[in-house]
Parts: C-alpha cells; sequence; structure tokens
C-alpha cells in the first residue's frame, strides 16, 4: 500500500495544469534547458542501450527521457502524460501502471530506470519502488535512478522559489551520499557508476547500480 503522501502525488500529476505545463516549466529558461540537456545526456551514457535489451521506464512523465529509448517499456499514472510520450516516442509501450504495483513477471527487464521520479519519495516509499524494481528486474540487470543530494541551502532557497514563482513540481527528499548507500546496500543493489550534476544550489546524483545473480 502506498503511503498518503504518495497516493498525493500520483494525483498531483494527472491534474491537467500540471500535465498540459510540464515540459514549458522545464524548459523555460536557457540555464534550465542546458541542465535538461545535460542531464539526459548523463541517463543515456549510464542507461548504455543495447540491441535486443529490454527496458523499463519509471514514471515516463511526459516522455523527456523516453524519447530517446527506442523500444522500450514506459509507465506512469497519468493518462494524459502517456498520451504525449507516445507523441513523442511512438515505438514505446506505454503502460497505464503504478511503479509500485507493476503488472509485470519477475526477472524480465535488463534494465530499469527513473527519471525525476524517486526524488519525490519519503524512504519508506522509496524502499517498496527498489523492492518492486528489483522483482522486474533480471539477474544481474541495472536500476538507473537519480537523487537530489542532502543541502540545506537548497531546501531554504526552493522553499522561497515556490512562494515567488508558484512552478509546478511536487514535494522533494533529499538523501546525503551516505543515506543513499546504505538504502542501496540493504536492498540489494551494488553501485556501479556515478554522474553529478550541479544546480546553481545543490548536486543531483543519479546513479548506475546493479542486482546480484
Amino acid at each position: 500500500m502506498k503511503s498518503v503522501d504518495t497516493q498525493k502525488f500520483t494525483e498531483y500529476y494527472r491534474r491537467k495544469h500540471v500535465t498540459g505545463t510540464y515540459d514549458k516549466q522545464r524548459e523555460g529558461t536557457e540555464y534550465r534547458r542546458r541542465k535538461r540537456a545535460l542531464e539526459l545526456k548523463h541517463f543515456l551514457d549510464l542507461i548504455d542501450k543495447r540491441e535486443g535489451e529490454k527496458v523499463l521506464e519509471l514514471g515516463c512523465s511526459s516522455g523527456f527521457l523516453t524519447k530517446y529509448l527506442g523500444k522500450v517499456t514506459a509507465i506512469d499514472t497519468s493518462e494524459d502524460m502517456l498520451k504525449i510520450t507516445k507523441s513523442k516516442n511512438p515505438s514505446a509501450n506505454c503502460i497505464s501502471a503504478d511503479m509500485f504495483e507493476m503488472p509485470f513477471k519477475s526477472s524480465v527487464f535488463d534494465k530499469v530506470v527513473t527519471m525525476r521520479v524517486w526524488n519525490h519519495l519519503d524512504e519508506k516509499d522509496l524502499r517498496k519502488a527498489m523492492k518492486e524494481a528489483k522483482r522486474v528486474l533480471k539477474p544481474k540487470g541495472f536500476l538507473i535512478f537519480d537523487i537530489e543530494e542532502k543541502s540545506a541551502t537548497r531546501r531554504i532557497t526552493s522553499f522561497f522559489y515556490k512562494l515567488l514563482f508558484n512552478p509546478t513540481g511536487y514535494k522533494i527528499y533529499q538523501y546525503s551520499i551516505p543515506e543513499i548507500k546504505k538504502i542501496l546496500n540493504e536492498e540489494g543493489f551494488k553501485i556501479v557508476e556515478g554522474k553529478t550534476l550541479r544546480h546553481k544550489v545543490g548536486r543531483q546524483i543519479i546513479l548506475k547500480t546493479q542486482k546480484p545473480n
């Protein structure tokens, strides 16, 4: 069962005003466009999609990443977001599904990726999402995701930014490197590689992790 916070998160991204402005909000300035382009490059480098691999994207949203993944299975709980994603990548298999209870058999995907989704999860829900991702991954499969590194300065800056500009976007949870390493270790994942994206304030950490045999 999802937490109350996660249920609110799901409902939030189904709202028309969020769906309709999502891309514009995230690429509305030159700084944001440059940051998003670098973020995309980091993710694609870590995914390193090979011929014949089965890749699953969790919370594909408006398809910013999905667009570049070719044949991929992409899930989201928003039907409107899925329509946008499908228009960007017609070869994607877009499915309305919940990342906490996915309609897939165990050990079927080579790679699972999620971009700017798990940073909206508290530790309890993050662990639930990892467990479900681990279930659908093949042995030695890869999980690629990002976190916002814990930073008091970034939390304060984000608070005032939201007050001034009222952007779309849900609550962000931050994790220190030792915290995320501990969670990954306890959930049975090993860090293989990582990338760092520096914001004006704080850092986004993108991790490639591996499921054991």
